[in-house]
């Protein structure tokens, strides 16, 4: 039996959650049952769950009918997937929904899923009050940067199902820039005795191209040190020493063969991202390994777990210095043999990167691929079959009372859980105030953010109808730190 004191943060807990009667009841006896198996008090973590989006008895008093597919609105409606059409049915493994982006359908009961795309979500237009029933489903697979809100747990909880950058997430989308296998081996680089030539001619052994400055992960900052000690080639508006042809002036040709017959006679291209967080890869990694340059990366911690061989890429978190870093880039560009091993996977070798491999083969939507769905629509079904999963529990409940509670699935940090934003030399308190990072104030936005997710938070558990106030909301939080 279970000695009383055991029961003591079960109470608190439950109490907190502020969860209905009948649903405390239940989860206080699955407790007891794990306590009593296990004679643990840390298994009372399988308890937390939000109570403002738990379903209980009062909310499935009527689903909808066999005839309604229930439906799924893209509140955020720029992604909205069928083009030229406001809804569509769509046909799903699990069954079928309706897909739409008119938001009058909000307060429908059949409507029971929410597709929110992070860039383009503002925290003062979100679908209040939440519904029991309501799924909220969250695509971001751009920079975290573009909203700090989901690096944080209290925010990023609010989302059932997540499509991100992360490996953790419900829907990876982590090689969303390699399109297939052959997109990093099919390309033979330019042979090296040519690039040797070009570098005898004065071209620098390092490409930069960023026109976007300034951005959180303070990447200039170190790019300006690094080229105290080695020469770099740097185009765009960002410590801009060369000037692109008049043809690739524009970044929307980036994509274009001209620009990569360009690019592919560096031998390397620094790959700094805008953002630093774990999975967080983009077109600058991918792009040069493709042209056949080494990558110079500086961005995901994990970036060893998806590049094509070892080595293939050179990590700037493995030096201590830019100038340790600059070192070894001269001792590559001086010694053919070693640089050569860089480029290995675009020979018979191949790709031997085994987790790579596996998620490219298993992953069910496709990149530019006719025979695959794209990742949109891939996530828009995903939330279609949790939806019809729920949908099947709460008529089953109806049918039989004594069918348990279906705790609700949620994000968790690791699904984005990126870190603060520093500068990437030095420390962020040794910074000037006229600093020009510091003008953009990254830290500030990224706390606030965590701010603005306390809020929500908590206007979803006062019922609140609207979020348009969530900044008096996100003040009042702030002092209670």
């Amino acid at each position: 039996m279970l000695s009383s004191f055991m029961f003591i943060p079960l109470v608190m807990l439950v109490s907190f959650q502020n969860l209905p009667q009948n649903l405390t009841k239940k989860i206080n006896l699955r407790i007891a049952r794990v306590l009593f198996l296990h004679g643990k008090l840390t298994f009372f973590m399988i308890l937390v769950c939000e109570a403002a989006i738990v379903n209980t008895d009062q909310d499935i008093k009527t689903p909808i009918s066999d005839n309604d597919k229930p439906g799924i609105l893209w509140w955020t409606g720029r992604l909205f997937p069928h083009f030229e059409e406001d809804e569509k049915i769509i046909s799903c493994p699990k069954g079928q929904c309706l897909s739409t982006k008119l938001r009058n359908k909000k307060d429908d009961a059949s409507t029971r899923g929410f597709i929110f795309y992070g860039t383009d979500l503002e925290i003062e237009d979100m679908p209040l009050p939440r519904k029991s029933y309501h799924q909220w489903a969250l695509m971001h697979e751009e920079s975290p940067m573009n909203n700090f809100l989901f690096s944080h747990n209290i925010a990023i909880s609010l989302f059932n199902y997540t499509a991100t950058f992360r490996r953790e997430s419900d829907y990876p989308l982590t090689t969303q820039f390699i399109p297939s296998i052959s997109y990093l081996t099919e390309r033979k680089p330019i042979p090296l005795s040519v690039k040797n030539q070009l570098r005898k001619n004065g071209l620098s052994a390092v490409l930069y191209v960023q026109s976007h400055c300034g951005v959180a992960s303070d990447r200039d900052r170190y790019v300006k040190e690094l080229s105290q000690y080695i020469s770099i080639d740097s185009y765009g508006t960002c410590l801009q020493n060369k000037e692109l042809p008049t043809s690739l002036a524009d970044s929307e040709m980036f994509e274009n063969e001209e620009f990569y017959k360009f690019i592919s006679k560096y031998k390397f291209h620094l790959a700094f991202e805008n953002a630093i967080c774990d999975d967080y890869m983009t077109e600058k990694l991918f792009r040069p390994l493709h042209v056949g340059s080494v990558p110079i990366y500086k961005g995901s911690h994990k970036v060893k777990d998806w590049i094509p061989s070892d080595p293939s890429v050179i990590v700037v978190d493995d030096f201590e210095s830019p100038a340790e870093l600059a070192k070894f880039i001269q001792y590559l560009d001086e010694n053919d043999e070693e640089y050569s091993r860089y480029l290995k996977f675009k020979s018979s070798e191949g790709v031997t990167n085994k987790l790579l491999l596996e998620v490219l083969f298993h992953r069910p939507w496709g990149v530019n691929d006719p025979d695959k769905i794209d990742f949109i629509e891939g996530f828009e079904c995903f939330v279609c079959d949790k939806v019809l999963e729920h949908l099947h529990f709460e008529k089953k409940k109806i049918n039989n009372n004594t069918t348990e509670a279906l705790l609700p699935k949620m994000g968790s940090k690791d699904h984005m859980g990126c870190p603060q934003p520093h500068v990437s030399l030095g420390t962020d308190s040794n910074l000037p105030a006229t600093d020009e990072w510091k003008q953009y104030y990254w830290v500030d936005s990224f706390w606030y953010a965590y701010d603005l997710g306390r809020a929500l938070d908590a206007m979803i558990r006062n019922g609140e109808n609207s979020s348009s106030h969530i900044h008096t909301y996100a003040m009042k939080m702030r002092y209670r730190h």
